[in-house]
């Protein structure tokens, strides 16, 4: 009888563990927003990204008190500017102008900032060059086809 006790939050355990991510998730420098990205794992050449470098991180969060060398407005539902551009090492904020959260992820999932709160900015650092893009989770229909372009 222990047994069958047991079975219920056995499966609840396991599908916990099923919808978390196998890698580490780094907290991203963001003000309000609650936003992190996973710090590595992701492959520069996987779907939605073309990249020179075959693999490693294509991006993460940024660090603490980062400075940002390109800013992306969220207004509206569209990301501007678009194309965003920018370096290899540089980081990107995604600043939310707009009244609903928002999110910035890569089309293949390898770096996401999780949902923007209103007037909170989100930070991600890409270490890889190539063309990547992106949507909103949040509003995967209405905000799609962005593009990141790292040199």
């Amino acid at each position: 009888m222990r047994r069958l006790t047991m079975l219920p939050m056995l499966a609840a355990t396991l599908l916990l563990a099923a919808c978390s991510s196998s890698s580490s998730a780094a907290p991203a420098a963001s003000t309000g927003g609650g936003a992190s990205a996973p710090a590595g794992g992701a492959s520069a050449a996987a779907g939605g990204a073309s990249a020179a470098a075959g693999g490693g991180a294509a991006c993460a969060a940024a660090p603490s008190g980062a400075t940002a060398a390109a800013t992306v407005t969220i207004k509206d539902f569209k990301f501007s500017p678009e194309p965003v551009k920018a370096k290899v090492g540089d980081v990107i904020a995604w600043t939310n102008s707009d009244s609903a959260p928002h999110s910035a992820t890569l089309d293949n999932g390898a770096c996401d900032t999780k949902p923007i709160n209103s007037g909170a900015t989100a930070m991600l650092v890409f270490t890889a060059a190539g063309t990547y893009t992106y949507h909103c989770s949040v509003h995967p229909t209405q905000m799609k086809d962005y593009t990141i372009q790292v040199q």
